[in-house]
Parts: C-alpha cells; structure tokens; sequence
C-alpha cells in the first residue's frame, strides 16, 4: 500500500532504557514501528515510486567514496594478516575484492526483510583463522593490531535479554524489564566453543558477553565491526570483518548462500499475517510448512556444506557427507510447498471476511494475494533447481 507521505513518529525514551555494561546511560528517540514493507512512496520525489528506489539511487551516489574505503580497509586487513601469519591467520584479497561494499540492491532488500534503515555491513571483508576456537587470537592479536591502525570495534546495542543468554547478570532494576536495551561492543562469537568458561577468560571484560552460537544452518563464524577512530561523524561508516576457518569455508559459505539461503529468506517478504500462533489455524499451518521446508534444506545441504569445509579446512579431512534428495524428500519438498500455497490463499479469503473491511482493503488484499503467489512459485522453482542441482553433483561422484 502506498503512503503519501512518509510521517516519522518518535518518541523519546526512557533514560533506563538505555545503556552500557557500567550502566551509563544514553537517552535517543526511537522509532514506534519499524517499517514492514518496501511500498512506501516518497512526495515530490521523481521516478523513485519505493524506499528502494530512494535508497538505490542514494547508495549508488555514494559508490565511488565507499569504494575508496573499502580499498582502504582491505590494505589494513591485508597487513594485519602478513603481521599475525604465524598465528593461523590468513586474507585472500581476490576473494575479498568480489564485493568489498554491499550492492545497493542488497542493502534494499536487507532493509525490507529487517524493517529498518540501519544495514551496518555496507563495507565488508573476511579473513581465515586456523584456530578462531582460541579466543585469545582475537583478544591480544587481532583486535590489537586494528587498533594501531585506527580501526576499533564501533558500539552496538543488545537487549537485556540477549545479554542473558551470553552470561551476563542482571541488575533487579534489568530483571523487571529484559527488553532494555544496552550498549556493547559489537562483536559476535558464533562458534561452537566447547570450553566456553576457559575461553571467555582470554577476553578482555568488555568483550565477556560476545559469545553466542553457531546459526541454525551449522555455519560457524566471528563476525565483528569497526569504526575508525579518527571519524568523528555522527555516524561513522561501519566496516564489517568476518574470520571464517578457511576458504572451504568461504566457499562453502558462498554456495549455500546462493542455492539455500537466498532462496529460504525469501519467505520474509510474503505479505501475508502470519501472526495468529493459534494452533490448528491456517496462519500457523503456514508459517509450519514455511519451518519444515527451512528444516529440510538446512539439513540435507546447509549443515553438509558446513561440516565438510569445516573438516577440510581445520582438520584436513577431505571426505565428504554426501549431498543429494531422495525421492521421497522430494515428495515431501512438494507435499509441503502444495500445503503452504493452499493455507496462504485461505488465509487471504478468511481476512477478506472480515465484518469491518472496507472494499479498498479488500482491493489491497487481493494485490498482495497476488505477490505472494508470483513470490512462492519464485522460491518453488528455485529451491527445485536446489534439489536438482545437488543429486546432479551428487551423481557425478559416483
């Protein structure tokens, strides 16, 4: 539905809201609703009928300065990796030269998928470590080294909640209310660390509730942005840096990105309201055949795809678990696909019954019907093409 035209409600924020690990606190107006769908138009603003229109043509405008940077970022990268190369870290700079700055469509999509404007790894780059598990690598090698060179871990701000799970303790004031939000150094540990209590001595105290866990997809990584600190802007440009095992992993990363995970995030930009949770309902059933379908292929590719890398690049281990879908899977990919279609239509037919609809929303309704259909017969065929792809390779090696 266009909006003309764009209203921005804020509304401040309660001091205790807000704040870093020694409870100092920072008071910023926030947004009441995040955006939900990249329809909304721009008064007076020619031929940009979207947010994405908008947003492209800016990001576009600021390509050749956000090269310059990104340039200037993997030189940095390029000589803290020659300085720590006896302590398993390495860089591949033609890898990293594929896409050093985020494409302005990626940095559109990744607004609607989220609802927000922030897209903190506009500038990005990955280098491998053969031991990431040690912690200290990253403490008293990495981190130090960036920082001679200007480059410092920028802020970030992470509920309470969140915190929790990451071992921190709450104040009794914090415990009332998990959803404050405090600022920390952005940094995330997604590794599967066995001996997570040694490890979080190696870290600096700051960095103690950077810990979290590997994605549901088995991929495994440290993910980290900096800031220069010579840049006083308000707000900084953000270089993202991922350390992977090795460049198995990267590719394995690349692969799944493509063939899976591209495909399955699709499913965020259905129009469809998935919010009744009431078991039995047609809005529940599709948001379950949306989680088998997830389940399927993280198991039969992403978790494979992982696992082989993982035990190619830090175990020299090169065979491999098989990747391929038997036909039964297939059955069952089409099986769940036929249900989702069908549980979306209805869900679409029971909200056009509504007592208190009026016809435009009625009209609106049907749109988005619409879009949605063209957007899971698009995920359908792709993910086919997925499964097709697999027992191909999978045949080869026979």
């Amino acid at each position: 539905m266009n909006i003309l035209p764009i209203i921005q409600k804020l509304q401040p924020q309660n001091s205790a809201q807000k704040g870093s690990l020694n409870n100092s606190h920072v008071i910023q107006p926030k947004y009441c609703n995040t955006l939900a769908k990249d329809t909304v138009s721009f008064c007076g603003t020619p031929n940009m009928s979207k947010v994405s229109d908008f947003v492209e043509a800016q990001i576009g405008a600021e390509s050749g300065r956000l090269n310059r940077i990104a340039t200037t970022y993997l030189d940095i990268l390029e000589s803290v990796a020659f300085r720590l190369k006896d302590k398993g870290f390495s860089f591949d700079r033609s890898y990293c030269e594929l896409h050093p700055v985020k494409s302005p469509e990626s940095y559109t999509s990744k607004i609607v998928r989220s609802g927000k404007f922030k897209v903190p790894d506009t500038i990005r780059a990955t280098l491998y470590c053969k031991n990431p598990y040690d912690l200290s690598l990253l403490n008293d090698a990495l981190l130090p080294e960036m920082k001679k060179r200007g480059y410092v871990l920028a802020d970030t701000e992470m509920s309470v909640k969140d915190l929790i799970k990451r071992g921190y303790i709450p104040t009794d004031e914090e415990l009332k209310n998990t959803s404050i939000e405090k600022i920390v150094p952005d940094l995330d540990i997604r590794l599967d660390i066995e001996d997570v209590a040694e490890q979080v001595t190696k870290l600096d105290p700051a960095l103690r509730y950077s810990i979290s866990k590997p994605q549901k997809s088995g991929y495994e990584d440290i993910q980290m942005r900096f800031i220069r600190d010579f840049d006083k802007k308000k707000n900084p440009v953000q270089h993202e840096l991922i350390i992977l095992f090795g460049p198995h992993t990267a590719v394995a990363k690349g692969e799944e990105s493509n063939r899976v995970y591209n495909h399955l995030r699709s499913f965020g930009e259905l129009r469809v309201d998935l919010n009744n949770k009431t078991i039995g309902s047609h809005s529940y059933r599709a948001g379950r055949y949306i989680d088998l379908i997830n389940q399927m292929f993280r198991g039969k590719v992403s978790e494979k795809l992982y696992l082989n890398a993982k035990n190619k690049d830090l175990y020299d281990i090169t065979e491999e678990v098989p990747i391929s879908f038997s036909e039964t899977d297939v059955s069952m990919f089409e099986n769940y696909f036929s249900g989702l279609r069908d549980r979306i239509t209805s869900v679409y037919s029971e909200a056009k019954k509504g007592a208190t609809i009026s016809d435009s929303a009625k009209k609106q309704l049907t749109k988005d019907l619409r879009h949605d259909r063209s957007l899971l017969t698009k995920i359908h065929d792709s993910l086919r093409e997925t499964i097709e792809y697999f027992n191909y390779q999978h045949d080869l090696k026979k």
